[in-house]
């Protein structure tokens, strides 16, 4: 709870709103547990600190509905109210399952961030190293290597990671010590998805082999994060001479 509320405290304003993405997997359900006694320590007198739960609903798996109402019930013990939002994607087009999944999720979490409010995700160091990894099998420059990061703006609010620098067996520990239930996704297991082939095959030999390993990606991906907004800053104003007013570019 200490690094949870550590991080919060950075990003954290008065009349700020919270909300938290909530899958119902190991990560988001400790992450509610973690929101409700932030609440309860930040609330003033009877002036309760906003925070809101939302669980997408993408449709894709027949367990969907049965880990809806297991969401709007864990929400409830807390009292933090949860929304359910029905997505509907286009499995036809040819983009991969997983992509439009995460762009019909965040467009959905999107109406519920107003100006100035948080949104809470759960991703963490395991799930760092998968995208770092990803970004290295596309052959990404700085930028894709910068892969996640604590925070970044997000529909008039920031997007925080709390427990992006947590690995996955120290959350799923904290949750059995708190006797807390989750949803288990059974697409998770499918190593035909690339991120699953990694979390299941590839990243396991390598903490084996190297138990720093994901401290060790998360500097790079933090170096490459700096390199980036290094030439950002260093090439602004070249950019700057060479825009004219059409926004044409003057080669």
């Amino acid at each position: 709870y200490s690094h949870f509320a550590q991080v919060l405290d950075r990003y954290f304003q008065p009349d700020t709103k919270i909300v938290l993405a909530f899958s119902g997997g190991v990560d988001s359900r400790l992450l509610l547990e973690l929101l409700s006694r932030y609440q309860q320590v930040n609330s003033i007198e009877s002036k309760l600190l906003r925070c809101q739960a939302v669980y997408v609903h993408h449709g894709l798996s027949s367990n969907a509905d049965d880990w809806a109402d297991k969401c709007l019930l864990w929400a409830k013990h807390v009292n933090i109210p949860c929304t359910v939002e029905r997505v509907e994607l286009d499995i036809n087009s040819g983009e991969s399952i997983e992509l439009l999944a995460r762009e019909a999720r965040y467009q959905a979490l999107e109406k519920h961030i107003q100006m100035g409010d948080l949104l809470l995700t759960g991703q963490h160091a395991d799930d760092q190293v998968e995208t770092f990894l990803l970004a290295l099998k596309r052959g990404s420059g700085p930028k894709g290597l910068s892969a996640m990061a604590e925070s970044m703006p997000f529909a008039g609010g920031i997007l925080v990671r709390p427990l992006l620098t947590v690995k996955r067996e120290q959350i799923e520990a904290a949750a059995r010590e708190q006797k807390l239930d989750w949803v288990e996704d059974e697409s998770n297991q499918d190593i035909r998805y690339d991120r699953n082939f990694l979390r299941h095959r590839i990243v396991p030999e390598l903490s084996e082999r190297w138990p720093s390993v994901h401290q060790a990606v998360q500097r790079s991906a933090s170096l490459c994060a700096q390199q980036e907004a290094l030439l950002d800053e260093l090439l602004g104003a070249a950019f700057e001479r060479v825009l004219q007013t059409d926004l044409s570019v003057s080669i």
